[in-house]
């Protein structure tokens, strides 16, 4: 990641809490397949205050986070300067008449589901999207390439500049920055604690790492998203998920299962469930430097999701570990190097350690700005 201020010298970073990809490959519209491509925050200008967090990154496609712990709402605009987000202390609102909040809720390359409401210049309709005062969303302007037409790798490493407007206040702010080639150096693995309550989780290795759980049929599972309300749940009759959660939405492949259905929704056979989990990732694309330079792996710290089985809190947790690209598979040990069946290894960048929370980091150093 990289830590930028702007022209008055309040911090930025540059990473996002992902909302999160497709399960299976990326999709050929989406540059997250592609660990080299790397958006950065060059200057925000005017200065906002140093607690207000603004960071920018790829998964499966470029997305930015606007973190603001302050009173003062924080707008953010759409390209004709109409607000579509609202993110305050006190929570996060999303414009629903917005047509341009409709298409920040997907990656590129999916059509956004539009209501009959959601009109250019139509009246703002304020809808509360999250209790937090941070919020993470595809952005269009940060992706002007055509599907399957990216650039090739050339000597220059800016491929392109974006802008984004804000309002703080009465303050005018704009966001710059480009997106980037830059060589990989490793990669995340995020490996799960061994269980003994009969359920088995693998985690797929990737941009935005995959679990996959495992249950005998007659278990009575259920997975929070992170929002804290239940996402998935296991059943003896199959496997389901909650389109109320926020986690639904870091799911494409859930979305296309589950069409315009709402509430709790059948997507699987009994006894197994499969998502794509930005809470298993790390805050930034690179270690701090200190454990790059060392070129050899590292653990990173620890990531939990919250889970019960027949009632009772069991966690999934793990741990994160640094892989440097020119590390042996052998140096691994157990089965850490081994291929996922249904998700293709994608090194590069990554997201948020832990459950809930924004981390952004700065020269090694990680700091909660969100919780």
């Amino acid at each position: 990641m990289t830590s930028v201020r702007s022209r008055a010298g309040a911090a930025a970073a540059a990473v996002l809490l992902a909302v999160a990809p497709a399960l299976g490959a990326a999709p050929a519209h989406a540059h997250g397949g592609d660990p080299t491509l790397v958006p950065i925050v060059r200057e925000i200008a005017p200065a906002l205050p140093a607690e207000i967090v603004v960071q920018a990154r790829t998964t499966v496609s470029e997305q930015l986070i606007v973190a603001n712990p302050t009173a003062t709402p924080l707008l953010v605009l759409d390209p004709a300067g109409l607000p579509f987000l609202r993110i305050a202390g006190t929570g996060t609102h999303g414009n629903v008449n917005s047509p341009w909040f409709h298409r920040t809720l997907n990656p590129p390359g999916v059509t956004p589901r539009l209501p009959e409401s959601a009109k250019p210049g139509a009246q703002a309709k304020w809808v509360r999207l999250s209790r937090e005062g941070s919020w993470g969303w595809f952005e269009p302007r940060m992706h002007p390439f055509e599907p399957g037409r990216e650039p090739a790798t050339g000597a220059d490493p800016e491929l392109t500049t974006w802008q984004v407007g804000l309002r703080y206040g009465e303050r005018h702010v704009r966001v710059e920055g480009a997106l980037e080639r830059r060589t990989v150096t490793g990669s995340f693995l995020a490996q799960p604690d061994p269980r003994s309550d009969g359920l088995t989780a693998t985690v797929a290795p990737g941009s935005v790492p995959a679990i996959l759980l495992v249950a005998p049929s007659e278990r009575r599972v259920e997975i929070a998203g992170r929002d804290g309300k239940p996402f998935l749940r296991l059943r003896p009759n199959g496997a389901f998920v909650n389109t109320d959660s926020v986690s639904f939405r870091d799911n494409p492949d859930l979305l296309d299962a589950v069409g315009r259905r709402t509430g709790w929704v059948r997507v699987g056979e009994p006894g197994r469930v499969r998502w794509l989990e930005p809470r298993l990732q790390y805050s930034a694309d690179r270690p701090p430097e200190v454990v790059e330079r060392a070129a050899r792996p590292a653990e990173l710290g620890r990531w939990e999701v919250p889970l019960t089985v027949d009632g009772t809190a069991a966690p999934l947790t793990g741990t994160l570990t640094w892989i440097p690209a020119n590390t042996a598979p052998s140096a691994l040990g157990g089965d850490a190097g081994s291929s996922f069946p249904w998700l293709p290894v994608l090194v590069g960048g990554a997201v948020v350690l832990g459950a809930g929370g924004l981390v952004a980091v700065s020269r090694g150093r990680a700091r909660r700005v969100a919780a």
